[in-house]
């Protein structure tokens, strides 16, 4: 792992709970073999390795079949932009899609060379977000088809609780203001997917985007 030492240790001198949190991030991350592509600075995704758990056919008429590698994106937790005390605000969303649009540059990059990589034909998994009418126009317009799948059993209701959890745990150590006065209510699992095919014909040239 390639975490900043300062800022880890910004987060394991905080109350007792923010550092179980952080122990248990790092162990999972070695666990599930979640690796940090690219050492830029505003890459702020995380990359793994996973069996696809469902069959689906994405916009540009790519297949993802079940069982298939397919490569999980993860947020790069300790990079995310912080939200200022005042609040989400007009500067803080254009720097967070900066950095998106930075690191999935970055990861079309790691598509092409990362030997790990080069046969994943889809990038994506659930996600639990907030997933507010603005999130869902960015997260869209950074190339990203979002699908709803309700969960199907007992099973899938417990495992979204728990990443509501997990989530909501997360972003109270990482990014504490985003969870003021918002409990588990606000969040909800969506997946996210976008075609290898897509990632490199958007963010294949490398160039920034402002």
């Amino acid at each position: 792992m390639c975490d900043n030492d300062s800022t880890m240790e910004e987060y394991r001198s905080r109350d007792w709970l923010s550092r179980v949190v952080v122990a248990i991030d790092r162990y999972m991350r070695r666990r599930l073999h979640i690796w940090e592509f690219s050492d830029d600075p505003d890459c702020i995704l995380r990359v793994g390795l996973a069996r696809s758990r469902w069959h689906l056919t994405l916009k540009d008429g790519t297949v993802i079949r079940r069982g298939e590698w397919i490569g999980m994106i993860h947020a790069w937790n300790e990079r995310v932009p912080a939200i200022p005390p005042s609040g989400a605000d007009l500067a803080w969303a254009r720097e967070l899609r900066r950095r998106l649009v930075r690191s999935f540059q970055l990861l079309a990059q790691a598509a092409r060379d990362d030997p790990r990589l080069q046969s994943v034909r889809g990038f994506g998994g659930p996600g639990i977000f907030h997933f507010s009418p603005a999130i869902l126009r960015l997260l869209e317009r950074l190339g990203l088809e979002i699908y709803e799948l309700p969960p199907q059993g007992l099973g899938d209701r417990l495992e979204e609780w728990v990443g509501r959890v997990w989530t909501w745990l997360m972003r109270r150590t990482f990014n504490p203001v985003s969870v003021e006065g918002r409990g588990l209510e606000v969040l909800s699992r969506r997946f996210y997917w976008i075609s290898r095919e897509t990632l490199l014909q958007m963010y294949g040239g490398g160039q920034d985007e402002q």
